[in-house]
């Protein structure tokens, strides 16, 4: 009898040692571990555990050792949103608490079915000269297109319609308008551009009225330009009337220089002269 009573009182010692084991080692969490030869707490978790596809996941991790520890993690395809780090000290017994925010948007984070798992690289805890590794905990993505979805798909527009203020068929007849007038305006531009341009017809002067346009310019001039102009105006004339080419000659290189008024009383009777 006193051996069952025993029996009895040491199955539920072992079953109490069992519930308290397994409240402080919930799942996602990992509990202590030797590091470098010391006792060093480690805890990881991910909230939530089981989530849909583009939400956010907090990745968690609470070290407790006499020094601080250095932290590596790697969450792809997951990216950090965000991460935060608080070290406290007290009574000899340094408290690292990290908290990091990951989210995954791309095509390796969607589920190929109803849903899919995710690890995680494990955690790199590096203490006192030593490096472990502690596996996170798994992680269950679940689509967010269920098999009803699928077989249904319907294009959704969230946002309303837009109205016309205009009526549509005098709007697209004003539209094509527009159009042709700017393809038209357009193709001028480019004719207007590569056509090739003809050539300017301008009045050819005779050297005769350049000859005399040049003398009654020259007039107020200083006395070189006259002379120029009075030997340009004698050549022009020797096919035409040789005595005015030599009287213009002659005041051209004559030793004074030739005056204003004789440069005009000459040119004068050369016009008449050609008019005749």
């Amino acid at each position: 009898m006193r051996a069952l009573r025993a029996g009895v009182l040491a199955l539920a010692a072992l079953l109490a040692v069992g519930l308290v084991v397994a409240a402080l080692h919930r799942p996602g969490e990992r509990g202590p571990a030797l590091l470098g030869g010391r006792d060093v707490s480690v805890r990881q978790a991910l909230t939530p555990q089981d989530a849909q596809f583009g939400d956010e996941v907090v990745a968690t991790t609470d070290v407790v050792a006499d020094r601080p520890v250095h932290l590596a993690t790697d969450f792809a395809p997951y990216h950090v949103v965000s991460a935060t780090r608080t070290v406290q000290e007290a009574n000899g017994v340094v408290r690292t608490h990290v908290v990091q925010r990951l989210r995954c948007l791309a095509f390796a984070c969607v589920p190929r079915g109803a849903s899919t798992t995710v690890r995680f690289a494990p955690l790199q805890v590096s203490y006192a000269g030593g490096t472990r590794s502690l596996a996170w905990p798994a992680l269950h993505v679940s689509s967010r297109v269920g098999g009803a979805d699928i077989r249904r798909a319907v294009l959704r527009v969230p946002l309303p319609l837009p109205a016309y203020h205009a009526p549509r068929r005098a709007l697209g007849w004003s539209l094509l308008a527009l159009g042709g007038a700017l393809a038209l305006g357009g193709a001028a531009l480019v004719l207007k551009l590569w056509l090739p341009r003809r050539p300017s017809r301008r009045r050819e002067v005779p050297p005769l009225e350049r000859a005399l346009a040049e003398a009654a310019a020259s007039a107020g001039a200083e006395p070189g330009r006259r002379r120029r102009a009075l030997e340009a105006l004698a050549r022009a004339l020797e096919p035409l009337d040789a005595p005015l080419s030599a009287e213009s000659r002659v005041l051209a290189w004559a030793p004074p220089d030739p005056q204003p008024d004789a440069i005009s009383d000459l040119t004068g009777r050369v016009r008449e002269a050609v008019a005749r």
